[in-house]
């Protein structure tokens, strides 16, 4: 019985593979969304954690937007936070940017990346709210192509598939090859099989109105996975949740494994408690595995090793045609060998994110409950 079973799961992750490359396709092959004139003016929030891997730089390709009218809101929840002279920094050095940095304490529930949100949304001047992941680096023409994207009145938010522009450890490096090699891909799996239910923490792009539309930050404040609830409540309130054809970058720190480990189980538990059902069926996405019990549970058996070949061939071609030819990432072209070691690791960190609802965040421990919302538990 569990031959056929890891046969027929095998057979259809090489079925989703190429599923991949075709939802790729057809996404990118959209035509443009016309930029509407003039574009309106934008406030983009951007909460921090203590000081990010070369965050400077990450902080300067906002400023340097082509776009004519726009603020950046920084925020903090302490006086302490060690991001707190780089922003300083930035705003010396960039005059003419209208720059904001919040200091606020405020909480309104579990969640501290939700806590700062709300305490900067005082200070954010504009109706269009641009959120941003503090890590993530853009060219010039990134804000007006989000924006550009949420015209349409029937769009209540617009987000980003992402890909990482550096990582400069072994560590970080299997990490990456997760972002375009298995998360990415999903993506485009799920917007063409049935549209998006959920947005991605990169970028966020959406106005005052329909933020109230769905309680405001206070219905997010609880759950772990903030940015998949936040577009996961704009759909449910009947708004088109877009992705966008840009593709940001995010610039990885050096990590040790052990921390990149704890991250992946954070964030496949947040998924998991999210979405139960989709995740259970999101282990066809690791198909070596499948591929490789198969040949040991046959002991070998010429079907096993042809199956393990051909999901071996078929994920080679999704990364090829997905994460390198699409979604421009360098990495995996360069480390192209990472691929199927890190679809082992992904498997590793789906049956960890299968069995527990522990989450370690920021030097603190959460239980996960009631679909994805938090508690703390140490």
């Amino acid at each position: 019985m569990i031959t056929i079973i890891l046969t027929l799961l095998s057979i259809v992750s090489i079925c989703y593979y190429f599923t991949c490359i075709v939802a790729a396709r057809r996404f990118f092959s959209r035509p443009p969304v016309a930029r509407s004139s003039p574009l309106p003016p934008v406030s983009i929030m951007i909460p921090l954690y203590g000081k990010d891997f070369e965050a400077y730089e990450n902080y300067v390709s906002f400023c340097r937007q082509d776009y004519s009218d726009y603020q950046i809101v920084f925020g903090v929840n302490n006086l302490q936070d060690s991001s707190i002279p780089v922003i300083r920094k930035l705003i010396a050095d960039f005059p003419d940017k209208d720059i904001t940095l919040v200091i606020d304490a405020g909480v309104i529930g579990q969640n501290p990346k939700v806590n700062n949100l709300n305490n900067m949304l005082k200070m954010a001047k504009h109706d269009v709210l641009v959120l941003v992941d503090s890590d993530i680096r853009v060219a010039a023409d990134y804000l007006a192509r989000v924006v550009s994207e949420l015209a349409s009145e029937r769009v209540g938010l617009v987000t980003c598939l992402y890909r990482a522009g550096k990582a400069p450890n072994f560590a970080a490096k299997l990490e990456a090859v997760g972002i375009t090699g298995e998360f990415g891909p999903g993506v485009l799996v799920a917007w063409l099989i049935e549209g998006l239910a959920f947005a991605l923490g990169a970028t966020i792009v959406t106005t005052r109105k329909h933020l109230q539309a769905i309680g405001g930050f206070g219905a997010i404040a609880d759950y772990l996975a903030d940015d998949f609830m936040l577009g996961n409540l704009m759909s449910q309130a009947g708004y088109e949740v877009r992705l966008s054809s840009y593709v940001v970058e995010i610039v990885l720190p050096p990590t040790t494994l052990m921390s990149m480990i704890k991250h992946q189980v954070r964030w496949a538990r947040g998924i998991r408690a999210c979405r139960p059902w989709g995740y259970l069926g999101s282990i066809v996405t690791h198909g070596t595995v499948l591929a490789l019990l198969l040949v040991l549970a046959s002991q070998g058996s010429t079907l096993s090793l042809s199956l393990l070949a051909m999901t071996l061939g078929a994920q080679m071609a999704m990364n090829r045609r997905v994460a390198i030819a699409r979604l421009g990432d360098n990495l995996l072209r360069q480390h192209f060998w990472l691929a199927p070691l890190r679809d082992l690791l992904g498997f590793l960190f789906w049956c960890l994110g299968q069995t527990g609802k522990n989450v370690e965040w920021r030097g603190r421990t959460f239980k996960l409950v009631d679909d994805g919302k938090m508690v703390a538990s140490g």
